[in-house]
């Protein structure tokens, strides 16, 4: 009986290994069952008139997305939305999200913004896609506090992902493009947000279609683990679990 437990208990930890799943994901979202048209309204989504009273929201489309198939938000000048989360989640956090910009404008941008409770532009950790990244519209921009420094570099239309690995003891961040470690150790924009407690993304400017956002992923650790790969022939992310206690 012994060894039939031991085999299961193995069988079962090589299938999460195998499928990617990840025991400490809290949210994911690659938007494919969500409805076309405005996510503001649908999974917690919400456009930010706090901060801009006539900002508009991201759209649900699937005729650009990350993957083989599914659908992704279409981001177009001044539309912008927040996701919150409760509780607040401390320690080390990490966000994956894919990306696509597009060229449509010299001054256009792509955010990323990490707070806690207070919405407000500062936030904690912040990443600048664009011609907001500190000057040139082909690189990546991340606050290391006030300082905005150009991490990476992008080709328009063209798929990257993101993982940003959030440590809140230390009020600092390292970000991972395309797995490759770009940026360690950066401060907060704001150290009054020491919690994850909203995601924000868009930008309240622009021209035109701005680019794309894809497959969320957040959870507690770094995520070094998480398998990107652990996708189906129908589905991009056919793993949306949450925590799964073993």
């Amino acid at each position: 009986m012994k060894k039939v437990s031991f085999f299961l208990s193995f069988a079962l930890m090589l299938l999460l290994a195998v499928c990617g799943v990840k025991a400490d994901i809290w949210y994911s979202q690659n938007f494919d069952n969500l409805s076309n048209g405005d996510v503001a309204g649908q999974d917690g989504w919400e456009k930010t008139t706090d901060l801009t009273a006539d900002i508009g929201s991201l759209t649900v489309q699937g005729a650009v997305f990350n993957g083989n198939s599914g659908k992704a938000l279409k981001a177009e000048a001044m539309q912008e939305v927040r996701r919150s989360f409760d509780p607040i989640h401390t320690g080390t956090q990490f966000l994956i999200i894919s990306f696509r910009k597009e060229d449509a404008g010299p001054d256009n941008t792509l955010h990323i913004y990490m707070g806690k409770d207070v919405h407000e532009w500062p936030a904690g950790p912040v990443l600048r896609i664009g011609k907001d990244s500190g000057g040139d519209p082909d690189k990546v921009g991340a606050h290391d506090g006030a300082d905005r420094k150009q991490i990476a570099t992008f080709v328009p239309g063209q798929w990257y992902q993101v993982r940003i690995v959030v440590h809140y003891d230390q009020l600092n961040y390292d970000v991972y493009f395309d797995g490759a470690l770009v940026a360690q150790g950066f401060k907060f924009r704001t150290n009054t947000h020491d919690g994850l407690g909203w995601l924000m993304i868009g930008f309240d400017a622009g021209v035109g279609v701005l680019g794309y956002y894809d497959d969320i992923v957040m959870g507690d650790g770094d995520g070094s683990d998480y398998n990107p790969s652990a996708v189906s022939p129908e589905k991009k992310l056919a793993v949306t679990w949450g925590k799964l206690k073993l």
